[in-house]
């Protein structure tokens, strides 16, 4: 009964409020859109972030190569005409 009272007596002060006539200047929109992108990059960070920690605490993670002690390439110095940038 109580909480019936005191709802109905919310929704009566919330329908008997005035009118506020504000004004929302360009610089307070901006100030609001540049928030919700904040907030919604923020969002996408963080959720990148935990995915990646529980792929990896799950074993799911990145399958790395075995190591043959043979890097692949060639392990010489490039030359001075080696390098792909050099021009003669």
């Amino acid at each position: 009964m109580k909480r019936k009272a005191g709802l109905l007596a919310l929704v009566s002060l919330a329908g008997a409020s005035a009118p506020a006539h504000a004004y929302l200047d360009p610089g307070s929109v901006s100030l609001a859109i540049q928030a919700i992108v904040a907030a919604l990059a923020g969002a996408a960070l963080t959720w990148k972030h935990w995915y990646w920690r529980l792929r990896d605490l799950l074993g799911l993670g990145r399958k790395q190569e075995p190591e043959t002690g043979d890097s692949g390439g060639d392990s010489r110095a490039p030359e001075d005409g080696d390098h792909p940038t050099h021009r003669r």
